[in-house]
C-alpha cells in the first residue's frame, strides 16, 4: 500500500505525515506545493520502480497522487491509445484523465484512491474505487481542506475535536454510519464516488459513479451451469490480472476456509512458485491445519505464523489504534 496526503489553504509538516504514515511507504517519499495547494506521497514500489516515482506530473497541466493498483492498466492503454514512458499504473490514470476526463472510472479494474491536480480547471478531481478498498479522509472546515489516507494523520494535524453525536451512534450500533467519523468536521470520502473541489473556493462537490444496487436491480435468466461458467471466469481473470500486473512476487493468505483456497488453487495456475501464508494460533479457531491441507494439495512454498495471546495485555491499544479509528469486529 501507499499513503497520500495534501491540503488547501494549509501547510502539514511532512515529517508529521511520515512519521504517522510512515508504514504505508518505505520506498520513497515526495511532496510538491502549487499555490496554495499542498501533495505528499508515501510510495510502496509495487510497479515500475524507476519510472513509478509520485507525485507524477503530465505537461505541466496535471499532476496526481495514487495509492492503489490498475490491474487492467495496460489494457486501458491499448483501448485508449494512450502513449506512455513507462510501465506505471500511475501514469495510465493521468492520461486517461487527460484523455477523457472522469469517463474512464468505469474501465477501471483495481483497488484505489487518487487526487489529480488539474490547473486548467483550477481544482483537485478525488476517485475511490467502488467497495472503497482504499481509504481516504477529509477535514473541511471555513477555508481549510485537509485530505489524507488515515484518519491518524488528518487528527495530528489539526487535532480536532470528539463528535459525541458520532461516537455515541457507533456505541449503539458498532459502526459509524456512512461517511461518519469520531471527529467534528473530519469525513470519510465514499466509496465508489468522485469529487472535485476548487482551490479558490473550495467549493467541494462529491457524486457517485458505481453504486452496488444497480447490479442487485438487474434480473438474470442464466441457468446454474451459466452462472458458474461466468463466476469462474470473473474468478480466473480476476486472479490472473492481479498476478500478471505486479513487478514484485505475488502469494495468498491461505486460511482453511473456501474463498482463500479457490483463490490459491486458481493462482497456481498462473504461478508454479506461488508462496502461500497462514497465521497459526492455539485455539478451537486455528485453521492451520486445514490451510495445509490446502497448500499441499497445490505444492506452494507454504509459511505458516505461530502467534500467541501471552502479551495480548500490553499490544492491544496498538492493535487497535492500526485500525485508524474505533473498530467493532471481534476479528480484531
Amino acid at each position: 500500500m501507499c499513503g497520500i496526503a495534501g491540503a488547501i489553504n494549509y501547510a502539514p509538516n511532512p515529517e508529521v505525515i511520515n512519521e504517522v504514515m510512515g508504514h504505508r511507504g518505505p520506498d520513497e517519499r515526495h511532496s510538491y506545493q502549487y499555490k496554495n495547494l499542498y501533495f505528499h506521497h508515501l510510495r510502496l514500489s509495487i510497479l515500475d520502480n524507476m519510472g513509478g516515482k509520485q507525485p507524477m506530473h503530465l505537461n505541466e497541466n496535471y499532476t496526481i497522487i495514487f495509492n492503489g493498483e490498475i490491474y487492467n492498466h495496460q489494457e486501458l492503454r491499448t483501448k485508449y491509445d494512450l502513449e506512455c514512458t513507462s510501465s506505471s499504473d500511475t501514469e495510465t490514470l493521468i492520461r486517461l484523465y487527460e484523455k477523457v476526463g472522469m469517463a474512464f472510472l468505469n474501465d477501471l479494474d483495481g483497488m484505489f484512491v487518487f487526487a489529480i491536480l488539474d490547473k486548467q480547471n483550477n481544482n483537485i478531481f478525488f476517485a475511490r474505487d467502488r467497495a472503497g478498498k482504499k481509504p481516504l479522509y477529509y477535514y473541511k472546515k471555513d477555508q481549510t481542506f485537509i485530505f489524507a489516507s488515515e484518519l491518524n494523520a488528518v487528527r495530528a494535524f489539526i487535532n480536532p475535536s470528539l463528535n459525541e453525536k458520532n461516537i455515541i451512534s457507533y456505541l449503539h450500533t458498532g459502526v459509524f454510519y456512512k461517511t461518519a467519523t469520531p471527529y467534528e468536521n473530519v469525513f470519510e470520502f465514499p466509496a465508489g464516488s468522485y469529487g472535485t473541489i476548487n482551490l479558490s473556493t473550495l467549493h467541494f462537490k462529491i457524486e457517485k459513479w458505481w453504486s452496488i444496487n444497480d447490479f442487485y436491480a438487474q434480473k438474470s435468466n442464466d441457468d446454474f451451469s451459466t452462472a458458474l461458467n461466468k463466476v469462474d471466469g470473473f474468478l480466473t481473470n480476476a486472479v490472473k490480472r492481479r498476478i500478471d500486473s505486479s513487478d514484485l512476487e505475488v502469494g495468498t493468505f491461505l486460511s482453511g476456509g473456501i474463498d482463500s483456497g479457490l483463490v490459491t488453487a486458481i493462482a497456481s495456475k498462473f504461478n508454479n512458485d506461488l508462496k502461500t501464508f497462514t497465521v497459526s494460533f492455539p485455539g478451537s479457531f486455528d485453521e492451520a491445519p486445514l490451510a495445509k491441507l490446502v497448500a499441499d494439495k497445490y505444492q506452494t512454498k507454504h509459511t505458516e505464523i505461530k502467534i500467541d495471546f501471552d502479551n495480548l495485555l500490553n499490544d492491544v491499544e496498538g492493535i487497535l489504534s492500526n485500525y485508524g479509528e474505533p473498530f467493532c469486529d471481534s476479528s480484531a
